[in-house]
């Protein structure tokens, strides 16, 4: 499959359950303890594959998109050489997709999404504890709400965590304005969008550039039992950097363009 890139989405029995440990209120993750189904931030094509089928040997590759973006040189429309954009995976009760960094940069992974529906719906206690002993103390959750679920989240350590906030209370919560930061293609524009606007001050300080945020792992669940959820792995920094390095490159190959296109033009007979 190919596009033209135009332009890099029950309160629990026990109350107590829910709150969030005064110790993980600002805990931070190592990258190294991130991941979604074996993916990880920087990885090559060919490892999301090998650890994709390592953790569920019935998975299936069920999209494979190349992309490539488009310019114009003031009398022709072109195109830059395709490249990997985004992988899709199947399994029994869930879906993976992958994205990729766009040239010049080296194709490797920036994104993973995932979105399941156990077949035996777990309880959100035990899918909490899943997620603490795989991924280590969060950094936030969500406040409870009427019939369950909840949302998690795990920050990379060392960097701005861009999709925390604060509640009145002074509790750190994940963002509700989060989402739109997590779903390629348009997080880009719109994490760029939110530090013009000064929406990130608190986590970016008085320098608004979003490539300083970090890595954010983050599941959410809206019920009890859990009986679907879904996931991002989002390296929002990365992703920005190379973004605004496939822009300069689009700029170069189009300054080229146009001196090449002028360099071969001919007076007309007059």
């Amino acid at each position: 499959m190919k596009r033209t890139v135009l332009g890099r989405t029950v309160f629990l029995a026990a109350a107590l359950a829910w709150v969030t440990p005064a110790s993980a209120q600002n805990a931070t993750t190592p990258l190294a303890r991130m991941s979604i189904a074996g993916v990880r931030i920087g990885m090559t094509e060919a490892e999301v594959v090998k650890a994709i089928q390592a953790f569920d040997a019935s998975a299936k590759i069920t999209k494979r998109s190349i992309a490539s973006f488009p310019y114009f040189d003031g009398v022709n429309s072109l195109q830059t050489p395709e490249f990997l954009d985004h992988l899709g995976f199947r399994m029994v009760d869930e879906g993976v997709g992958v994205w990729f960094t766009s040239p010049p940069s080296e194709p490797r992974v920036f994104a993973v999404v995932r979105r399941g529906g156990p077949a035996q719906p777990p309880s959100s206690d035990q899918m909490l504890s899943a997620l603490t002993a795989k991924h280590g103390p969060f950094n936030v959750r969500s406040i409870p709400r009427p019939g369950g679920g909840a949302t998690v989240h795990w920050d990379e350590e060392g960097k701005a965590q861009c999709t925390v906030t604060k509640e009145r209370s002074g509790q750190r919560v994940p963002s509700p304005n989060a989402m739109g930061t997590l779903v390629v293609p348009n997080a880009v524009r719109i994490l760029e969008q939110y530090a013009r606007q000064g929406v990130l001050r608190e986590a970016l300080g008085a320098s608004p550039d979003v490539s300083k945020c970090g890595t954010v792992l983050r599941y959410e669940w809206g019920s009890e039992p859990v009986r679907s959820f879904e996931a991002w792995l989002v390296d929002q920094g990365g992703m920005i950097a190379a973004s605004r390095k496939s822009a300069q490159w689009v700029e170069q190959l189009k300054a080229e363009a146009v001196r090449n296109r002028q360099g071969q033009g001919k007076a007309p007979k007059l």
